[in-house]
């Protein structure tokens, strides 16, 4: 039985490193899981919604496909369970988009031209927009000297954003921008709509001129490690999001991104460092981080404070993604408390 144990953490821990990868990291983002190939003239796409605390979606959910022109193809809504599926797709290139009340809207390209195109399941996760805006700094040292046409079309972006108009929103964005090219808050919020469409150099452009413009913003920092980190540039990353902390030390959004970027690069003990410093400023913390500091602790061996974070994710997220993982590891890591494995396989990490 003790022989089989560590090669069980070692599969659970394989689930956890997909939570822990630059992949599942990039928020506001959707994973194309390929199935079994069908042999017909149209493909199809489903998935399930979820939040970033690994909670489905359980209303509100609507799921819009429109063609490579903009013209539209299919709405569907998600059922209770957050699932929805699009069929009778042709192979051509589509551009899907996720919207639920509440929430950040999110886009994926669909790109069915080939023929040997395959149907396609999505893991859709929504960022809620009043977490993002009660995690909002102060205001930044643009918003007080950008124009006010600018600080309008600024508002009218987020509120397009909010409601799903993702399209108006990114214009609203480059209007702001447009009308005042330093004002470092637009500058993100375009940055936002860039990611989520995997414009990355756009996106890392415009979060670079935020940061030079206003060095003072911590939202720009965030977001430019989180970018950085999905593209595997760990090193870059750190820098970025050191300097961010030494102006802004409270942004616990920071130290989570930073510790992304130490877990990948093997640098377990300063990743556990990071992520108890996010726990110890963020009363609420999403499911996530407990998560991420389980994993931790079982490359270390250290069973106890493991199973402690387990628990502190399963009363975050009852249902949450690895909810059900944690459930059967539970007993056995309450029955060998303080006991160590040897350390699993390191975990791959794949391309954005």
């Amino acid at each position: 039985m003790r022989q089989g144990f560590p090669r069980r953490l070692s599969r659970t821990l394989g689930g956890l490193v997909l939570l822990l990868s630059p992949a599942f990291l990039w928020f506001r983002s959707a994973q194309a899981l390929p199935q079994e190939s069908i042999e017909t003239q149209t493909r199809s796409v489903s998935g399930q919604v979820v939040t970033e605390e690994d909670a489905v979606i359980t209303s509100g959910v609507t799921i819009t496909v429109q063609s490579r022109d903009g013209a539209p193809v299919a709405e569907v809504h998600a059922d209770s369970e957050g699932r929805f599926e699009v069929a009778n797709l042709s192979r051509q290139t589509y551009l899907l988009t996720v919207s639920a009340p509440g929430f950040f809207p999110l886009q994926h390209t669909l790109d069915y031209r080939g023929g040997g195109a395959q149907p396609a399941t999505l893991r859709v996760v929504l960022t809620r927009a009043s977490s993002v805006k009660t995690a909002a700094p102060a205001p930044a040292l643009t918003d007080l000297s950008a124009p006010k046409e600018a600080r309008k079309a600024y508002k009218s972006a987020v509120q397009d954003l909010e409601a799903g108009r993702v399209d108006d929103a990114r214009k609203k964005f480059e209007k702001a921008v447009a009308a005042y090219p330093c004002y470092a808050r637009a500058l993100a919020g375009l940055a936002t709509i860039q990611m989520a469409t995997r414009d990355l150099d756009a996106a890392a452009t415009n979060l670079r001129q935020a940061i030079h413009c206003d060095t003072g913003f911590p939202g720009a920092y965030t977001s430019l490690g989180q970018l950085l980190n999905s593209q595997l540039k760990f090193g870059e990353s750190e820098v970025i999001l050191k300097q961010g902390l030494r102006l802004s030390p409270q942004a616990w959004q920071m130290y989570d991104q930073l510790a992304t970027a130490h877990y990948n690069q093997g640098q377990y003990g300063k990743a556990q460092e990071e992520w108890l410093r996010v726990l110890s400023l963020e009363p609420a913390p999403p499911a996530e981080v407990h998560a991420k500091l389980a994993a931790v602790y079982l490359r270390e061996g250290v069973r106890d404070k493991s199973y402690a974070e387990m628990q502190a994710y399963l009363q975050a997220a009852p249902n949450g993604r690895f909810a059900s993982q944690f459930k059967a590891m539970m007993p056995r890591l309450r029955d060998t408390p303080g006991a160590t494995s040897p350390p699993p396989d390191p975990p791959a990490n794949p391309q954005p």
